[in-house]
């Protein structure tokens, strides 16, 4: 099989921990793991969050393909999914052959991230949800962070914690936008 990013090198056997066998290029250091495989190596092995020294010290580059990867095996398209919010990096996922293909340095941000342990959750509706989410609140608190200053939102957040678990919430908020001018 010939490498998906790369298109020339052939994909050669590399184990990416003990028992964790995928297909690496040897041209860009990536890697195409069979979700089968590493349900398997999960499954039998302890999973450690333990990152090596070298890991720690070697930046992730950053993905910038921004193209559908096609994939080596069946040569469909892959689908792009988002690891987190704490990185650009996405993993894509040909939902076919049930490979991934990870990108130069990728498997060490997953170990740092703690996420080796849940890649195929990655791939799931729900992840992928839960991140759209979580972004989203934050482009909206910045927002009113920027209108009011951190200590005001702060105060605010605190006291729409307290709301929202009020059980007169309703009549609070209707207190709240009641002029009597």
């Amino acid at each position: 099989m010939k490498c998906p990013a790369c298109h020339g090198s052939d994909l050669e056997p590399k184990q990416l921990e003990t028992g964790l066998i995928a297909g690496s290029c040897q041209q860009c250091d990536g890697a195409l793991l069979s979700l089968i495989n590493y349900r398997f190596w999960a499954q039998n092995s302890e999973l450690s969050n333990e990152v090596n020294e070298e890991s720690v010290s070697v930046d992730v580059p950053e993905a910038t393909e921004e193209k559908a990867m096609v994939c080596p095996k069946c040569a469909r398209l892959m689908t792009k999914f988002k690891i987190g919010l704490m990185t650009a990096n996405q993993l894509d996922l040909c939902s076919h052959c049930d490979e991934a293909w990870l990108d130069q340095g990728e498997w060490r941000l997953l170990k740092q991230l703690e996420l080796h342990g849940q890649l195929p959750k990655i791939f799931t509706e729900s992840w992928q949800r839960n991140i759209r989410k979580e972004r989203m609140y934050n482009l909206v608190k910045q927002r009113y962070v920027d209108m009011m200053g951190d200590e005001d939102f702060d105060r605010v957040e605190q006291f729409k914690q307290w709301l929202d678990q009020h059980q007169s919430r309703e009549d609070i908020k209707q207190f709240l936008v009641t002029s009597y001018d």
